[in-house]
């Protein structure tokens, strides 16, 4: 059975920064430590293909993946090819707030061929979602300025988003 990660975050950069973040694909490795390599196969305006090497632990896989993207609405989906996988479905919305901060929609459907594999990301779901977000935040960070005032309650407003 699948593992399922859907996070609803508000990230204080523009909308259009953080798309621009997570379609610049070639600086994974520099910024996610479980990316030891990665490299661009295929490549036209708005949809790329992408392989992978990963390091968890004791393991090691490459896989492919399908990066597609629509500038207009700011949605990046990303979605399986080969390796270890049976399911790999991703995807990212980043949705503008009136204060210039970003409400960022993240999902991910992942279950692996190997059983063994699968366990352990089941036992580890929660946590794998927060590391990888929290690697895009904190180059995000490195990169941006700050949108937005964090003071500012918009929970109407993300709330009216999220439904």
């Amino acid at each position: 059975m699948a593992t399922v990660v859907r996070e609803h975050l508000r990230l204080f950069h523009s909308a259009d920064e953080l798309f621009d973040l997570v379609l610049d694909v070639r600086a994974y490795p520099q910024f996610i430590n479980q990316i030891t390599a990665l490299r661009v196969l295929k490549e036209s305006e708005n949809d790329l293909t992408a392989e992978a090497r990963v390091r968890y632990k004791f393991v090691a896989e490459k896989f492919t993946t399908r990066v597609q993207s629509c500038p207009d609405t700011r949605r990046i989906d990303v979605s399986f090819i080969s390796g270890p996988f049976r399911t790999l479905n991703n995807s990212w919305q980043f949705l503008p707030l009136s204060d210039g901060s970003c409400l960022v929609d993240f999902f991910i459907e992942a279950e692996f061929k190997i059983g063994m594999l699968q366990m352990l990301l089941e036992a580890n779901k929660a946590r794998a979602g927060q590391v990888l977000i929290n690697r895009f935040s904190a180059e995000a960070a490195r990169r941006y300025a700050i949108s937005g005032d964090p003071s500012v309650n918009l929970d109407d407003e993300i709330d009216a988003l999220v439904k």
